[in-house]
């Protein structure tokens, strides 16, 4: 069996969980390919390192309409089983059977954090999914309910498969820790953002909370790591444009918590990135969190100042309740692996090109 991947996502220098999840995902599969073929297309040149040796590699540097275009004909000329494409977008004409990861429909909730055009790209480009796909994955039963709900995609067509974590997110020596501390000048009790600025992670819910727990006595740091945080100028906050992937778990294993407010996730890879690190999770009740953090982190409303504040206070002065919630963490998050959700696509992929 030959399956044609568009590998494109798993190729950005800075990736956001969509495009992480391309390359863990492409990378866990051609471990697993046995005697099937991963041919993977690409707008761009030589095969990463991290892919060479592994899979056939096709890439088509194209500068637009990539997809739908290079892709497509690439595609229908060479003839392969299956199409898979881990992040959304299947091409408007495609012969091959198709199967598409989806992560979110987060711009259904979120409209107004969404340009217009951008909102109607992924509208339009998700009907287009519930439509031609062969098969549907959902990273999250939340996904697929909206599916369902949203564009009446028949449950048959839609399966569940968790994402994993990265095998780089595990505990760190006390040493490794305390360098990367150094490095970026880290206070000695901080809680931790992982992500970019965006409207719907409710960043300016989290940095009022955060205000309001320090007047009233909270003795800790906010981080912020990721883009778009660096117009925040507040006592307490320090900003990390961009952190190397080798520092994060470190940066995570340093923090009292992580914590993500969002008004919408579809998965949430930092909840369970923490969790791997040993680290404790303070998250929203929004989409996809309670199922991904499941009875092993504090779950609050993304409105519910006062209940942030508590949450804030309880994990900065019970360490009693922090390493319980560490220890539920480390259990739950070892769950989630990328050999497991590998060896399920596959499944599909096999099932579809019957």
């Amino acid at each position: 069996m030959i399956v044609a991947v568009d590998a494109t996502p798993a190729l950005r220098p800075q990736p956001s969980g969509t495009e992480v999840y391309a390359r863990e995902v492409i990378e866990a599969l051609a471990a697993l390919r046995g005697d099937r073929t991963v041919r993977c297309y690409a707008n761009a040149g030589g095969a990463p390192s991290w892919l060479q040796g592994q899979v056939e590699w096709r890439p088509i540097p194209f500068p637009r309409l990539w997809t739908h275009w290079a892709f497509a004909r690439a595609v229908a000329r060479d003839r392969p089983d299956v199409v898979y494409v881990p992040s959304h977008v299947l091409p408007v004409v495609l012969g091959p059977p198709g199967v598409a990861t989806i992560h979110d429909v987060g711009h259904r909730y979120q409209r107004a954090a969404y340009r217009a055009p951008d909102w109607w790209y992924l509208e339009l480009s998700t009907r287009w999914m519930a439509r031609r796909a062969s098969r549907l994955i959902a990273v999250s039963q939340s996904t697929a309910d909206d599916l369902r709900r949203f564009y009446r995609v028949q449950p048959s067509r839609v399966a569940v498969v968790h994402s994993g974590v990265s095998e780089t997110m595990r505990p760190q020596p006390a040493g490794e820790v305390a360098r990367v501390r150094a490095r970026y000048r880290l206070p000695a009790r901080y809680f931790l953002y992982v992500g970019r600025a965006h409207p719907r992670k409710n960043l300016p819910f989290l940095l009022s909370a955060f205000a309001q727990a320090r007047r009233t006595g909270l003795k800790a740091s906010l981080l912020l790591a990721g883009s778009g945080h660096e117009s925040v100028q507040q006592e307490g906050v320090q900003v990390l444009p961009y952190v190397p992937s080798p520092d994060l778990p470190s940066l995570y294993a340093g923090a009292l918590a992580l914590t993500l407010p969002s008004r919408f996730e579809g998965f949430g890879f930092p909840v369970l990135e923490a969790m791997r690190c040993g680290t404790a999770v303070l998250a929203s009740t929004a989409g996809a969190l309670p199922e991904i953090v499941g009875e092993a982190g504090l779950l609050r409303g993304p409105r519910d100042r006062a209940g942030w504040i508590e949450a804030l206070r309880r994990l900065a002065d019970d360490e009693r309740e922090r390493q319980r919630l560490i220890a539920l963490g480390h259990d739950w998050s070892a769950r989630f692996t990328w050999p497991a959700a590998a060896r399920a696509i596959w499944r599909i992929l096999e099932d579809v090109a019957r």
